[in-house]
């Protein structure tokens, strides 16, 4: 999900108060990784199911993380 902030780049607790969730549902291995700073605008992974419509109305999108593969035989 992606946050939006003016207040330069938000913690894991201000991005989880931000989209609604509690801060156990938010990745921390992934952090917050910065979208475009100069809009404010920063990406966070939180775990499925945690993101409610509250969540997904208070932050900028829901996005999937899919596995990334190759395609055809091995």
């Amino acid at each position: 999900m992606t946050v939006r902030t003016t207040q330069g780049t938000p913690t894991l607790r201000e991005a989880a108060r931000t989209l609604g969730v509690p801060k156990r549902d938010v990745d921390r291995a992934f952090g917050v990784v910065p979208v475009d700073g100069e809009r404010g605008l920063f990406a966070v992974k939180v775990r499925v199911g945690a993101a409610s419509e509250g969540a997904a109305s208070s932050g900028e999108g829901v996005f999937s993380n899919p596995r990334i593969a190759t395609f055809g035989r091995r």
